[in-house]
């Protein structure tokens, strides 16, 4: 059976629809999800911190692993992309931060 949502909002089954009673496709449009919260500050330091140490991790890895086969070109490129990790964490954490007083 179809369902229709009455004017005060409550989902009822109806074999027609009455007058005044919304779809379930009507009733969302009209009545969106509220948008979910901006995350504060710290959830975003938190989550930039989160991903520069996995990342991190992974190119530490990579390095030890170059460092064991004597891998010098390897070795450079892993260092290049370290600092690169290290700037970009630091211009992401300071368009974090740059609006904090």
């Amino acid at each position: 059976m179809p369902k229709y949502y009455s004017p005060d909002g409550n989902l009822e089954v109806w074999e027609e629809k009455p007058q005044g009673y919304y779809t379930v496709e009507e009733w969302q449009e009209l009545h969106p999800a509220p948008a979910p919260p901006e995350p504060t500050t710290e959830e975003k330091i938190e989550a930039l911190d989160r991903q520069y140490n996995s990342d991190k991790a992974i190119l530490m890895s990579q390095y030890t692993e170059a460092d064991i086969d004597g891998d010098e070109e390897l070795k450079a490129s892993v260092k290049a992309e370290l600092v690169a990790l290290r700037e970009q964490y630091d211009k992401d954490y300071e368009e974090i931060v740059g609006g904090v007083e």
